[in-house]
């Protein structure tokens, strides 16, 4: 399973965290980063974390809108469990191809992996949960993906069913390295703006934090600031890029 190792080693380059770390991040009461990893860098159009995901609200505006949640969830850990939501439609499908290719015919299984990423793509900003967060987290990581392709592969293998296993690191390969997502972007980018206010990784952080208020009995007054905050950071980020462009 040379590929599925690659992948793995590609993902370790990209600064993935290791298992106690992995651990640390699923439980409530992880806060800060160890080590000199940050979760995040704040700037004056919002926030970015170190998978590359921006949210378009700075660090202080947080804060103030939603400072008694952050009593009981750190910062980070909502970046965190943001991050993990956002990817979920790639964990769901990595997890069910392997499977669809156990029970169905080639094609068959592929598009019906396809059409679970972009069914969960469009649905799962308005979805968000924290238990679900916690869990993509664990499922997402690398190691435990690479272990279930082997053995699952290796059944496939065992029954003779080489295409399915080529098909089936194909479609681990495009699904870590974010190939799928790419291609599918502009499809569905349209899409998540006629079904939400937000862009999508400020949907679900903004969710995030009304999932936590709700379990903690916390009043918000501040949702619809935060919102109206978000889009126009959003908006001016996008003006600065496009001035940055003209300019090059």
């Amino acid at each position: 399973m040379y590929v599925v190792c690659t992948c793995l080693r590609q993902d370790a380059r990209r600064g993935r965290s290791s298992a106690f770390r992995l651990w640390n991040m699923t439980d409530d009461s992880a806060s800060e980063t160890s080590g000199n990893d940050p979760v995040y860098v704040d700037t004056p159009y919002g926030m970015m974390t170190a998978t590359g995901q921006w949210y378009h609200i700075p660090e202080a505006d947080v804060r103030d809108y939603a400072g008694d949640v952050l009593e009981y969830v750190s910062l980070d850990q909502l970046l965190r469990w943001a991050d993990a939501w956002g990817r979920s439609p790639r964990t769901l499908a990595a997890w069910l191809l392997p499977l669809l290719l156990w029970g169905l015919p080639i094609g068959w299984a592929a598009g019906s992996a396809l059409g679970v990423f972009v069914a969960w793509a469009l649905l799962s900003p308005a979805l968000t949960s924290v238990v679900g967060a916690k869990i993509g987290t664990v499922l997402d990581y690398g190691v435990v993906q690479a272990l279930y392709y082997v053995l699952t592969l290796s059944i496939l293998a065992a029954r003779d069913q080489l295409w399915a296993v080529g098909v089936g690191l194909l479609g681990f390969v495009l699904l870590r390295w974010g190939v799928v997502q790419w291609a599918l972007r502009p499809l569905l980018r349209p899409a998540w703006r006629r079904l939400y206010p937000l862009p999508v990784t400020d949907q679900v952080l903004r969710g995030l934090i009304v999932r936590v208020a709700l379990k903690h009995r916390l009043a918000l007054p501040q949702v619809d600031a935060i919102t109206e905050d978000i889009l126009e950071n959003w908006g001016a980020r996008t003006d600065a890029e496009k001035e940055t462009s003209d300019d090059t």
